[in-house]
Formats: structure tokens, C-alpha cells, sequence
């Protein structure tokens, strides 16, 4: 598990620990020296508090080898829970910061890093809320916010939509053609877009946070009814991260497009949704629906 060049930069912010050296003999490698996957699968364990056999393995002088191992275990909780705290910045905001790293130690040992790149680390997060019975029965939504949250960075990472529109095959199903059917087409929604539901008001909280100050945050925070069910349009739009809050009707219209069911399928409610597609950009392409018989 080649963790090491990734971590650089959370080390080189801090005094970096010395190098580990391993000991070394005179004798052939291959009898002296540990596999380096083993290696590698022990200083693993090392940080997530595992059971190792690297004190045997790091060399002694004006630290021992656990001193040596502790400081680089310190190191990379603190680069984790730094990726956390960029990913869950309000949640964060919402507990504050020595909660939020107890919480994040705790999701680190239990969800160990699987691979060098930690663009992807954060996921089961909400899990590790969930099962903080004390936290939740006081922020019993902090879940919801944190599950919206991941979203928000998944979208992120998805290819941004630019905001086209199939203005000309939605002509063609105005005078329906041979090559356009709405029997076989399906409103296509952009890749970049996902749908979010909570039984909390946890989107109108995160805006309040993040889009807020001061007097005005308070005041909006105050006025807040945090148990008003929500639904909200996640889309990665023109290099921003555009969110919005919608009806439920909306959401089960871009399920039933995300699902490929015909154009011919829609009932009259939804079609008078159509507008709203168009007006949010959630609309990119109309095509042929995938035969999985």
C-alpha cells in the first residue's frame, strides 16, 4: 500500500519525523530484509493502531522504534482528519473542532485508508455520526448534513455539465418522427447531478452556514424549523457546485429519467415538470432507451 508520497504534504507542514531506517545487514537481502508488501501491510497497521511487528524492524538510537511509529501515527490522524474536515466543513462547524476530531480519529481506525489517494477518503462518515447516541440525540439531523455533504464532493468530482440543452430533438418531439419516438426516448439527466431527501431541513442549514455571517447567521438560525422535510438538486454546473432545493414531484420526475423509463410514460403531473427541467439545465440529451432484455 504505497501511502507515502501522498502524505508528504500534510508532513512537510509540521516537523517532519525523521525517516524510519530499517536495519540492514551485510547478508543477502531476501534473508535479512522484509518483503517490501509486507512492509508496506505492516506500517499499515502501524497507523491504525494494529497489531505490527515493525519495532523489530526500525532502527533504535535517540528515539526508540514506538516513538519513532507514534509520531508518524500522530502525523497521518491529523492529515485525515484535515481531508475529513475539508470534506464535512460544516458538520464541523455544527460540533466544533475538538468534537469533530474525536469523531474523525474514531472513523479513521475504524474505516482504515485503502489506497495512497485520500481524494476519495470520507465515505461511511455519516455511519461514524450515527453511532455517537449522545451527539445524535442532541443534533439528531447531524447525520442528514453530514450524508449531504458526501454528495456535494461525489458531485464534485463528476465531469461538470456545461448547460446544453437538446433544444433540437426537443422540437423533433413536438412533430414526432420515425427516428424519434417517445415510446423509446428518455429525457437524459446530466451526469453531474444527483438527488438529495431528508426528513430535516439540514440543505437550508448548510446554506445558512456557509452563505451567512454574523448577526444575519444567527438570526436565520434562530428562524430555522430544522424538522421541515427537504428535497434538493445536487449538479456539478460550470465549474460550481450548484445546489437546489425542490419539490418532491421534481425529484421522483428526474428518478423516473435516471431510470430510463420512456418519454411516453410520463403521467400529466409530471409533464407539466417538464418546464423545470429545462429551467434548472437538468435536461442534456434525449435518447433511446436501453434494451437489458
Amino acid at each position: 500500500m504505497l501511502i507515502f508520497r501522498h502524505w508528504q504534504y500534510y508532513w512537510l507542514k509540521r516537523i517532519k519525523p525523521k525517516p524510519l531506517s530499517i536495519r540492514s545487514s551485510p547478508m543477502p537481502p531476501s534473508a535479512t530484509t522484509p518483503n517490501l508488501h509486507l512492509l508496506q501491510h505492516q506500517f499499515s497497521a502501524a497507523l491504525h493502531y494494529q497489531p505490527h511487528e515493525l519495532t523489530t524492524t526500525v532502527v533504535n538510537d535517540h528515539f526508540s522504534a514506538q516513538q519513532r511509529l507514534q509520531l508518524y501515527c500522530n502525523n497521518f490522524i491529523i492529515g485525515l482528519t484535515e481531508v475529513l474536515v475539508s470534506v464535512y466543513p460544516t458538520v464541523n462547524a455544527m460540533i466544533g473542532s475538538d468534537c469533530f476530531e474525536q469523531i474523525a480519529r474514531q472513523h479513521i481506525l475504524n474505516h482504515p485508508l485503502r489506497q495512497g489517494d485520500v481524494t476519495l477518503y470520507g465515505d461511511h462518515f455519516s455511519d461514524t455520526i450515527a453511532a455517537q447516541p449522545t451527539l445524535i440525540s442532541r443534533l439528531p439531523y447531524l447525520v442528514d448534513l453530514a450524508r449531504l455533504e458526501w454528495q456535494r464532493d461525489i458531485v464534485s468530482r463528476l465531469a461538470c455539465h456545461d448547460g446544453s440543452l437538446p433544444l433540437a430533438k426537443l422540437h423533433q418531439l413536438e412533430h414526432p418522427t420515425h427516428s424519434l419516438c417517445p415510446h423509446q426516448c428518455y429525457f437524459h439527466i446530466p451526469t453531474a447531478t444527483q438527488t438529495f431527501s431528508s426528513q430535516y431541513a439540514v440543505v437550508s442549514l448548510w446554506e445558512v452556514v456557509n452563505q451567512t455571517d454574523g448577526d444575519q447567521q444567527q438570526q436565520l438560525l434562530v428562524a430555522l424549523n430544522i424538522n421541515h422535510p427537504q428535497s434538493a438538486l445536487i449538479q456539478h454546473f460550470k465549474w460550481l457546485i450548484w445546489q437546489q432545493i425542490v419539490t418532491p414531484e421534481l425529484i421522483q420526475l428526474l428518478d423516473h429519467c435516471q431510470q430510463q423509463r420512456p418519454i411516453a410514460t410520463l403521467t400529466t403531473a409530471q409533464l407539466t415538470l417538464l418546464p423545470q427541467l429545462l429551467h434548472h439545465h437538468l435536461m442534456d440529451d434525449i435518447c433511446e432507451v436501453t434494451d437489458n432484455d
